[in-house]
């Protein structure tokens, strides 16, 4: 769940595993694996992604049973860089309640929060205003048992260009 950097994993992962794609989700059978990624709810800053297809990211979280098979993922930053802090920090907290209730109705259920990265510079943004909110995010989910994955150390050294949607 998340924003277009996170899609870009699902468009990895169907070029790489031989899939069954439907939009915004790949099956694979051999491993039994379902992969489905969901636009996170407003703000947005695309007109490509239909309303419907928007879902908070807590409540999406809420309704997961989880479990020992199960792995929830999600990014939230990009779109917050034009909004005050405070605003993403209760984003954010409301979301590390729903991810508590889950690891507490199933503590095998493993969730991968993927941190913000470099490579923002527009109008709307720029990697100090993406830092802060990557700032905000492990100080919101520190002490909780969950993964994060520091892409923001990962393409602030890559070789590549700086850009938004780094290749993978």
């Amino acid at each position: 769940m998340g924003d277009s950097t996170l899609r870009q994993w699902l468009e990895y992962l169907e070029k790489t595993v031989p899939t069954n794609r439907a939009p915004f989700e790949a099956v694979d059978t051999q491993s039994n694996t379902r992969i489905i990624w969901r636009a996170h709810g407003i703000p947005i800053r695309t007109s490509k992604t239909p309303w419907a297809d928007l879902h908070y990211i807590a409540r999406e979280v809420e309704g997961l049973a989880g479990g020992a098979h199960s792995v929830v993922v999600f990014t939230i930053w990009a779109h917050f860089t034009t909004y005050p802090l405070a605003m993403y920090a209760h984003r954010l907290v409301v979301i590390r309640r729903a991810v508590a209730s889950l690891l507490r109705r199933s503590p095998t259920t493993l969730v991968v929060i993927k941190s913000a990265n470099t490579g923002y510079k527009d109008v709307y943004g720029s990697d100090w205003l993406s830092w802060q909110l990557d700032m905000a995010l492990r100080e919101i989910f520190r002490g909780l048992p969950v993964v994060l994955i520091d892409v923001w150390q990962m393409t602030s050294c890559h070789y590549s260009p700086d850009n938004i949607h780094p290749p993978w």
